[in-house]
């Protein structure tokens, strides 16, 4: 089948990251809770809001969740169904799931990203915004997000595993159009193993055939000598 092991190699890796993605989506999410409960304890009444970080990153979570499914699905299919052919309809389906996934991650990571260079915590509390910025000194956070460790892991993450569905997508949508075309490859596209068997099996039949063909016309020449010159004889009489 074509591009059966890069393939296979591609969807082991990008749902590995994807699964990675979404553990480190839990993670940054944790820790922003953690990061709330101690504001909350510090200052009576005060509340941390990074809403737009959560949203972004349950996003993210959710286009991570999806891709993976999806290339678990194609690496089972690949595995078990290695020859099955294929039609247009197949074709078009397998590639409106990629795209879907794609544009779904994309369009979860670009805010993401967005988010993580631009914006910040946000503190409030009934008390003046002096007291808040002298704790938030005090206690040494940074509540920028592109100084959080977990969000910028996570990030990147999500951009590698991004890329190789983007891989996968293009691997998908050439092996599909190749089948297509030529037929389920089995001996793979520059292979000609089969070939060669099948003309070394064809040369012993055609050796065969020639040689009964050869004795058998230089049988009467041997016949007319074994008979000898009195058959020659009588038949001259």
């Amino acid at each position: 089948m074509y591009l059966r092991i890069p393939r296979v190699t591609v969807f082991a890796l990008t749902t590995a990251l994807c699964i990675t993605e979404i553990g480190l989506a839990a993670w940054t999410l944790a820790d922003s809770h953690d990061k709330q409960d101690r504001v909350k304890n510090t200052v009576p009444g005060a509340r941390l809001n990074l809403d737009d970080a959560q949203n972004v990153g349950k996003a993210v979570t959710a286009a991570s969740a999806v891709s993976a499914a999806l290339c678990i699905g194609m690496l089972i299919w690949t595995l078990v169904r290695p020859r099955a052919s294929e039609t247009l309809t197949s074709i078009r389906i397998k590639e409106g799931m990629f795209l879907f996934a794609s544009l779904f991650f994309l369009g979860s990571l670009i805010p993401a990203t967005y988010y993580t260079a631009t914006r910040s915590g946000v503190i409030t509390a009934p008390v003046p915004q002096s007291l808040i910025d002298a704790f938030v000194r005090a206690s040494g956070e940074d509540l920028r997000y592109r100084k959080s460790n977990t969000i910028l892991s996570y990030l990147c993450t999500g951009w590698v595993a991004f890329l190789f569905l983007l891989i996968s997508f293009v691997l998908v949508s050439i092996a599909a159009r190749k089948t297509l075309k030529y037929g389920a490859d089995r001996t793979g596209p520059l292979d000609s193993t089969h070939e060669k068997h099948a003309g070394a099996a064809a040369t012993p039949t055609g050796a065969t055939t020639e040689g009964t063909r050869s004795f058998d016309e230089s049988r009467p020449s041997v016949t007319m000598q074994e008979k000898g010159p009195g058959a020659l004889h009588s038949n001259q009489v």
